[in-house]
């Protein structure tokens, strides 16, 4: 009964979702997808690398500006914090991430997704939802 309750519950709060937040979770699981990759074989530019080619410049400056912002409040380590330059930053939070266990690099970059899709879509929802629907996305697409 718990369990059939909270399946209908989860399945209307995806339904609040319009398309809009929808592409931006795409777009955010892509680039932690690829941040993902990087972990056993890093890149030169990884801003390249990570941010889909097929982005406009606007979506692409707000992904710089909320990747610089992210990968602060979730550095793992304080060791990333003195770069100041994107690249330098995301290479040292790719490779941080590298040595920790792979449960916690997926959670960490299940939140990266989330606080992107939240920053993308100018964060006019509870962080909780984009959290239920990023999450929901991942678990979908990796079965």
């Amino acid at each position: 009964m718990f369990c059939t309750n909270a399946n209908a519950e989860i399945k209307s709060a995806l339904k609040q979702f319009d398309q809009y937040v929808n592409t931006h979770v795409e777009t955010a699981l892509q680039i932690t997808t690829a941040l993902k990759n990087m972990l056993n074989s890093p890149a030169a530019d990884i801003i390249t690398a990570i941010i889909p080619g097929t982005v406009d410049d606007v979506l692409r400056t707000q992904l710089l500006n909320a990747l610089n912002k992210i990968t602060e409040a979730l550095s793992i380590v304080d060791s990333c914090k003195q770069y100041t330059d994107l690249n330098d930053k995301l290479k040292c939070f790719v490779q941080q991430l590298s040595q920790r266990d792979p449960q916690l690099q997926d959670a960490v970059l299940l939140k990266l997704s989330s606080l992107l899709a939240a920053e993308l879509d100018g964060q006019k929802l509870k962080q909780s939802l984009y959290d239920l629907y990023t999450q929901a996305k991942y678990v979908t697409a990796s079965k």
